[in-house]
């Protein structure tokens, strides 16, 4: 047999249903920007900016929740068990191994995390009075429970039976070299950066001209009925909008400022792709930058 077997976790239904909720919320985002744009008065923002603050808030966490579902999978070799997901990476020697179970076989199964839907079953669970287990998996039911030293994994292996023969073979045959301990969380990424002063300047910097271009306009709505954006070629200025319109600014800037913190979290985790992380976060700076100076041009 192979020395080194991958197998994967069931992903069609995890991936439908996150393209679902993606594109439900960027529709709502949309709809919100849509009405922001419209809006006569200021009370009428409010339901607009709650659809475009819920946008904001989940479609990175789901595009992060099927990146991950399709960057995983469970693979054996003769030293030890990988596991992969998403960020999330653990290397098991095969001698700190202690079992391989189906979740049935246990008197007492572990039970799913509170928050989990099929393709994201992630989280810690303890068993009942037992030890925390820690789930990597896209099903609640038909999973493999791994021991291992201090820890217990939860997996959800497309092809259950498969699996545990497989782990059974290898064990028989021993290990030629043992895999190396190695555990990887995203939480380590986010600690390399707060560790790193010039990064988090440029992002608190970014931050602080997200909140102050929020709080100008914010200021400014009020006090002012109409505004105009922009000159025609001629030099006149356009003919004059609703001030509530100006919200669009600060949402544009956060939308890109967001967009660049998380596509360049995404690149900082290769050391090869970090420079381009740094443009991307210090791109935020120059856009807020010239929504500022676009708001002063305005105001003239």
């Amino acid at each position: 047999m192979e020395d080194r077997i991958t197998y994967y976790p069931p992903k069609r239904r995890g991936t439908a249903l996150h393209l679902l909720l993606i594109s439900l919320f960027s529709s709502g985002g949309a709809w919100g920007i849509w009405g922001t744009s419209n809006a006569q008065v200021a009370l009428q923002l409010l339901p607009f900016l709650a659809l475009i603050i819920l946008f904001l808030i989940t479609v990175p966490y789901l595009i992060y929740r099927l990146y991950a579902l399709h960057r995983s999978e469970y693979t054996l070799e003769r030293g030890g068990i990988h596991l992969q997901w998403g960020w999330r990476m653990e290397n098991i020697p095969m001698d700190q191994v202690k079992w391989v179970l189906r979740s049935e076989d246990l008197e007492t199964a572990p039970s799913a995390p509170r928050t989990r839907w099929p393709g994201a079953v992630i989280g810690f669970r303890r068993f009942h009075r037992g030890p925390v287990v820690e789930f990597m998996a896209a099903r609640e039911k038909e999973l493999v429970i791994i021991a291992a030293g201090e820890g217990y994994y939860a997996i959800s292996p497309l092809e259950v039976d498969s699996f545990i023969q497989t782990y059974n073979d290898l064990t028989e045959l021993g290990s030629l070299s043992l895999m190396s301990t190695q555990s990887s969380r995203p939480a380590l990424v986010l600690t390399e950066i707060s560790a790193r002063r010039p990064i988090l300047w440029i992002l608190g910097i970014g931050l602080i001209l997200n909140i102050s271009l929020l709080i100008w306009t914010l200021l400014i709505i009020p006090s002012r009925e109409t505004i105009s954006l922009g000159f025609t070629p001629t030099g006149i200025p356009h003919e004059p909008l609703e001030s509530v319109r100006l919200i669009l600014f600060p949402i544009i800037n956060t939308t890109a400022y967001l967009g660049n913190l998380v596509l360049g979290l995404f690149l900082f985790r290769n050391p090869e792709n970090r420079f381009l992380a740094y443009i991307l976060w210090g791109g935020s700076l120059l856009i807020a930058t010239l929504f500022h100076i676009g708001m002063l041009f305005i105001l003239q």
